[in-house]
């Protein structure tokens, strides 16, 4: 008797630490997790820089039938997105970030996309939650299909997030992968490459 007593004490003890240690980890976030400060100068000029480049790349007065590439840093746009995300949205989409979501940011790898962010919970501290896509062109429609999902540093079973996987799924399923200009041209991405820490779009420019 006195050794199956303690046999439950210790199996309560060993799940109450697992328990604990997996709570910790779902509020750590993955190493790469470090949102930029828009604040700081630097990350404001080169938020203006990748934005710069992006526009002036695209609206470069090139052949009809030059295809051309354009390198993008994670680091751009993680600047980008700790300072011009919300206002491109309200302004030019017309929605709003949604107050549950905070520091949001991308880390590229040759093995997918990382789509990470501090969300709040019914009001619970926010914990960091990151969705691994896999992202491709094909016939001017741009795809993704969720990899792998980490509550903080655990993973969790794509399963559990069946509904929203779903629907994240039919929303970037046959985004056209065109560009309007300011003038009447249009920029058509006709694939992209990842790389470590970057991304590498194949483009060129159309008459509508």
């Amino acid at each position: 008797m006195k050794r199956l007593f303690i046999f439950l004490v210790s199996g309560i003890a060993i799940l109450t630490l697992i328990v604990g240690v997996v709570a910790w980890l779902s509020l750590q976030p993955q190493s790469w997790y470090n949102p930029p400060d828009f604040n700081e100068p630097e990350i404001a000029s080169l938020a203006d820089l990748a934005e710069r480049r992006m526009n002036e790349e695209f609206h470069k007065v090139r052949p009809v039938d030059e295809v051309w590439h354009l390198r993008i840093t994670e680091d751009a746009v993680n600047a980008w997105l700790s300072g011009r995300l919300e206002g491109w949205l309200t302004h030019d989409q017309q929605i709003e970030m949604p107050k549950e979501v905070h520091d949001p940011q991308i880390h590229i790898t040759k093995e997918g996309v990382w789509l990470a962010a501090n969300i709040e919970v019914e009001g619970n501290t926010p914990r960091p939650l990151a969705i691994e896509l896999w992202i491709w062109i094909e016939d001017g429609t741009m795809f993704a299909e969720p990899i792998s999902v980490r509550l903080g540093m655990v993973p969790v079973p794509l399963s559990i997030f069946e509904s929203v996987m779903t629907e994240l799924k039919e929303e970037m399923r046959g985004i056209d992968a065109i560009t309007p200009l300011k003038d009447v041209r249009e920029v058509h991405i006709l694939g992209i490459e990842l790389e470590e820490n970057a991304f590498v779009l194949t483009c060129q420019a159309h008459l509508p």
